[in-house]
């Protein structure tokens, strides 16, 4: 299944042409993007990403409810934010690698500049008025417009949206499938994981708990103790893993500018 949704064509020649020429861009990118690995390939990427071996335990763990709504008061006391989101979906016996650099400032302003994969160059902005304006790479990068929330634009390759990045929204989404009936499970102190030999948290989020829990694991949350927000979200599906997304120099609090939130970059303006 295809994670991409196409514009909707609009009657004005103008509109319609552009919209036209970002749908082949889209399309041309999408192939381009994704990058064959063989299987046994995946699986290294996949231990490089620290997702330990599944039946390994990580000593005691409780239940995680407390733990989620506190990292929720974390988050909502942060006016301001930058990070920089690796993501990478294995699907089909691949990898699809994709970064960018993400901004938010409260109330709602957002901004994603995509640095690698098949949309680089491609920027988002999310107004204080909700709409989301943004612009492709390349040599399209001259048009800009309004888009459609649930874009394909603004999707990454784990079907995603870019402007669904932000720790309010992701952690308002975990919070809801607790409140559906998933069950969570948090270390009950920072435990030392492989990939940095640094101590993090771990939270796991199962549809169900029953005697083989590792077979309905859905999540499996690495948490900075420093900062008690996520540094790495894995997901799984059917039993593999399927995403993996890193948030790397994470700086929270900085004061950033409304200015920041603009589809133009400073060279632009100077240009």
């Amino acid at each position: 299944m295809s994670f991409v949704s196409l514009p909707r064509i609009s009657a004005n020649p103008r509109t319609r042409c552009l919209t036209m020429l970002l749908t082949m861009v889209i399309l041309s990118g999408v192939s381009a993007g994704t990058e064959a690995i063989a299987k046994k390939d995946v699986k290294i990427q996949a231990t490089l990403l620290h997702d330990l071996p599944r039946k390994l335990e990580f000593g005691n763990m409780k239940d995680g409810r407390d733990f989620v709504s506190a990292m929720t008061k974390t988050a909502e006391r942060a006016n301001d934010y930058t990070f920089r989101c690796v993501i990478n979906t294995f699907r089909n016996g691949k990898v699809i690698k994709e970064e960018g650099t993400f901004y938010y400032k409260r109330p709602s302003l957002m901004k994603m500049e995509v640095t690698k994969g098949a949309k680089k160059g491609a920027v988002a902005v999310l107004g204080t008025d909700g709409k989301v304006r943004g612009h492709l790479g390349g040599m399209l990068k001259m048009f800009s417009g309004t888009i459609e929330k649930d874009s394909g634009l603004l999707k990454s390759a784990n079907g995603f949206s870019m402007m669904n990045s932000d720790y309010d929204t992701l952690l308002k989404d975990l919070v809801k499938q607790l409140n559906e009936g998933s069950q969570c499970r948090v270390t009950s102190a920072p435990v030392t994981v492989a990939h940095t030999g640094e101590k993090v948290y771990v939270l796991e989020v199962y549809k169900n708990v029953d005697e083989d829990k590792e077979k309905d694991l859905t999540q499996r949350v690495f948490i900075d103790p420093k900062t008690n927000l996520p540094e790495q979200w894995n997901l799984y599906r059917q039993d593999q893993l399927y995403s993996s997304t890193d948030w790397k120099d994470v700086k929270i609090n900085i004061g950033l500018s409304d200015e920041v939130f603009s589809l133009r970059t400073k060279k632009d303006k100077q240009g």
